[in-house]
């Protein structure tokens, strides 16, 4: 978009520009949740279950190097269970859910840690999102484009209208998305317990994490003053 107008400060006229610039990135970096859900006719019975499988992923985790800083619990839920099938709601027994979030997972390290994590008793993923470490630099240089983009879309404009541009009056950043660093695959799998061992699980669940690609967008508005 692009106006010719006089200055809402004085008599003097000015050319409004305004410019975006993008740039294509592929995420490198990675957050997890991954799930244990069972089922015990106890609450002792269902919170040891838990604990066993949440400890033993978790020393998986630190035995491929994660810090314990990179790994966290989460969405820890009890709750019983009931049968329906008769006249009356029988108490049958106690599902317990814990989502443990791991940080800092290199984007072609994710299938390895899910796998890992499956091996080890997680039965649910539950969320992975990708971002790009290099988003903040690489927005700085699409801002730059879209400065670069509007001087040269400015230039043009007065050198095909016969006027010239006489100064650079004001720069308006327009506000980023900053959501659009992230790309994520925020979709429940539930694996069981059973099919979470099996190699087609395991297939399918390499199929669902490829990173695709985020856009660091800069848009700007730029007010240069003519003669």
């Amino acid at each position: 978009q692009v106006t010719v107008a006089p200055s809402n400060t004085g008599g003097s006229k000015t050319i409004t520009v305004e410019a975006s610039e993008s740039i294509s990135l592929t995420p490198d970096m990675a957050t997890l949740g991954i799930g244990v859900t069972n089922e015990a006719a106890t609450i002792d019975e269902a919170t040891v279950q838990n604990s066993e499988k949440v400890d033993a992923i978790v020393e998986f985790l630190r035995s491929i190097g994660y810090e314990d800083s990179s790994i966290s619990t989460s969405d820890i839920g009890l709750y019983p269970q009931y049968d329906y099938s008769g006249s009356e709601s029988v108490l049958k027994g106690y599902r317990m859910d814990t989502t443990i979030v791991i940080n800092d997972v290199p984007a072609d390290k994710v299938s390895e840690v899910l796998n890992g994590a499956l091996d080890n008793g997680a039965n649910t993923i539950n969320s992975i999102r990708y971002f790009a470490s290099g988003y903040d630099e690489a927005y700085n240089e699409a801002l730059s484009k879209a400065l670069k983009l509007a001087e040269s879309k400015a230039s043009s404009i007065a050198e095909a209208s016969g006027i010239e541009l006489s100064g650079l009056m004001s720069i308006e950043e327009h506000v980023p998305n900053t959501s659009a660093r992230y790309s994520s695959t925020n979709g429940y799998m539930d694996y069981g317990m059973a099919r979470a061992e099996s190699t087609a699980a395991k297939a399918s669940m390499d199929m669902a994490v490829l990173p695709g690609t985020v856009d660091a967008e800069a848009s700007v508005t730029v007010v240069y003053e003519i003669k």
